[in-house]
């Protein structure tokens, strides 16, 4: 009984955090299939960011339950598209902005972009790659490639653990980008995919990340260790973080050094 009483807390709690997390790398495989083929999808849909979180939901219809007939299928959609809408972000890296300022074909402008530039597709094969153009750093190979950044709020499913991986994750976000904090404070753990697929259509200008000249003056850099988290870790209760401590007297600032980034 003693044995159990140390030991057994420790063991649950090791099983429920290995559990969830199996569960995330399975939920994670699926949203990788589902933007690839939102990727698929923008790359022969003129890069249409409507089409591509359409068949991003598409794709994860069998996440929200599936269906043996048509009625079922469609309800299963309904779901997926209610979630994809209200608790994910579809970002257009590539073309950005600069892409559509160098490469735009003024003809395809006014005929299929009806006012909106357009990237042509056509002819890629016959056009020199020696051509980088000063605003986007790419020559028209680079601009026909569509690259997506999908994040996707993860609820998760096993009890206790939710609260314990979203307290430990706001912890070290770093607040910088407001969806991922929004997705955490209500619940969810953000799940990001990034995807590159040729463009088989011409590219239409819609909302894209802008990402003016050549990165880094063109040369690679190694980006180092990722900031450690510049807050104290978050306050538990009990093992599970369910409970808040009771609150204590305050105490005074450390005056210890900041810890060094462990070593690659």
């Amino acid at each position: 009984m003693v044995e159990f009483a140390v030991v057994g807390p420790v063991i649950t709690l090791m099983g429920l955090a290995s559990l969830q997390y199996g569960l995330l790398f399975f939920n994670k495989n699926q949203l990788n299939h589902a933007s690839f083929m939102a990727a698929r999808a923008g790359s022969t849909g003129n890069a249409d960011i409507d089409k591509i979180q359409r068949a991003y939901a598409q794709a994860l219809i069998p996440s929200y339950g599936g269906g043996t007939d048509t009625a079922k299928l469609e309800s299963s959609f309904q779901k997926a598209l209610t979630d994809v809408q209200n608790h994910s972000r579809v970002e257009i890296l590539n073309p950005t902005a600069e892409s559509y300022a160098d490469f735009n074909d003024s003809a395809l402008q006014n005929s299929e972009g009806k006012g909106k530039r357009v990237i042509p597709n056509g002819g890629q094969a016959f056009k020199s790659a020696a051509d980088i153009r000063t605003s986007s750093g790419q020559n028209i190979q680079d601009a026909n490639l569509l690259k997506l950044r999908i994040t996707m709020g993860y609820a998760p499913q096993v009890p206790m653990m939710g609260t314990l991986y979203r307290k430990v994750l706001s912890w070290m976000d770093d607040g910088k980008d407001a969806f991922n904090t929004a997705l955490l404070q209500g619940g969810r753990i953000p799940v990001v995919t990034h995807v590159v697929m040729q463009m088989q259509s011409n590219a239409i200008e819609g909302p894209t990340v802008s990402s003016p000249g050549m990165g880094n003056g063109g040369k690679p850099v190694d980006p180092g260790v990722p900031p450690l988290p510049g807050k104290p870790p978050p306050d538990c209760g009990d093992a599970f973080c369910t409970d808040l401590p009771e609150s204590g007297p305050e105490l005074p600032p450390s005056t210890d050094p900041a810890p060094e980034p462990p070593c690659l």
